[in-house]
């Protein structure tokens, strides 16, 4: 009698703790629908980009001819027919600059080659046949740049000479670990009258190598550099918790790696992957099998930011993989332990 009801007290613990491995999450939509609601989302998201005047990765001109002179910048004008009128001077809070015989001449928010049109100009008018005047901007002084977003040491800094975007981000003393993969620009035109948004792709700048991408920056400039989304890894992986996105292409099979890869008590046939679809909208929940992801369909699936990928466990293998206390009754040794109470 009591070995009847040990063993029946046996089998209801066992059937307690498969109760344990039950799903936590119900999928509401199939794999196909999930990823068309993506694709819609990224073309809504291309769209408000198009609209923001945000072009796709460019690399600026180097010409540093597009730098407009102002108070502070230091000039080094050469006359090429007489070498005694070659002078340095800088730029006053007026916007003159003092040269020999013609005095003060207006250069503020004029380009290096406009500056020397107009020098040539005051030169030809009273003293020389043809003169050929340069401009060279030897400090850049009279505009600053700032850095905002991820960065260790954003601020606004002065704008001493013609920087790339590397510089400038060395400025700031580098980026965060919670760093995103783009880098925004934004410049104000003056000619035209509005500010340009200029969109830099990191992974192809830093991890790459892709110099193009190193814009020169000019002075007024704003960089920002937002920091990386998040994905929350839960459930039966090795290692849950919060991991950054850290590229556009990162996938549900990489957010599963950065875990550690599946625990030993999950359920191969039932990883969630939920995401926000804004608010007052009901997350939409999605159940992959693990070899699915391996077959491929975990390249297409890409992460978004505050995306969950939750690891059901398995009822027989969280108690297969159970030990550690002892259930038993007058020794009958029976033991387990629910790997995820670790």
């Amino acid at each position: 009698m009591v070995k009847k009801l040990i063993f029946l007290l046996c089998v209801g613990l066992v059937f307690f703790f498969v109760g344990c491995g039950g799903e936590q999450f119900k999928a509401t939509t199939d794999v196909g629908r999930f990823q068309e609601i993506h694709a819609q989302q990224q073309q809504e998201k291309k769209t408000r980009e198009a609209a923001t005047s945000v072009p796709a990765p460019v690399a600026v001109s180097d010409d540093p001819g597009d730098y407009l002179l102002g108070a502070g910048d230091l000039i080094v004008v050469t006359v090429f027919e007489t070498p005694d009128l070659n002078s340095e001077a800088r730029v006053s809070s007026r916007g003159f600059v003092s040269l020999p015989l013609i005095n003060n001449v207006q250069v503020a928010n004029l380009t290096a080659a406009e500056a020397e049109q107009k020098i040539e100009e005051l030169y030809q008018r009273s003293y020389l046949h043809d003169p050929h005047v340069t401009v060279y901007i030897k400090e850049h002084m009279s505009k600053q740049i700032t850095l905002v977003g991820a960065l260790q040491k954003p601020g606004t800094y002065d704008y001493v000479a013609k920087r790339r975007l590397l510089d400038v981000i060395a400025i700031g003393n580098g980026l965060t670990d919670k760093a995103g993969a783009m880098a925004y620009v934004n410049r104000q035109d003056e000619a035209a009258g509005k500010y340009i948004n200029y969109l830099v792709d990191l992974n192809e700048l830093i991890k790459q190598g892709n110099m193009a991408q190193n814009m020169v920056i000019q002075g007024g400039d704003v960089i920002f550099i937002p920091e990386a989304g998040q994905v929350f890894v839960d459930g039966a992986v090795r290692k849950p918790g919060t991991y950054a996105i850290s590229h556009s292409k990162m996938t549900v099979t990489e957010g599963i790696a950065l875990a550690g890869g599946l625990a030993s008590y999950a359920n191969d046939e039932s990883i969630k992957l939920i995401r926000y679809m804004g608010d007052g909208k009901e997350r939409a929940i999605i159940s992959i099998s693990y070899s699915d992801l391996q077959g491929g369909l975990g390249d297409s699936l890409l992460l978004e930011d505050q995306d969950i990928i939750f690891a059901e466990s398995s009822a027989m293998g969280t108690l297969i993989s159970g030990s550690g206390f002892s259930l038993g009754l007058l020794g009958t040794g029976v033991n387990f332990k629910n790997p995820r109470s670790n």
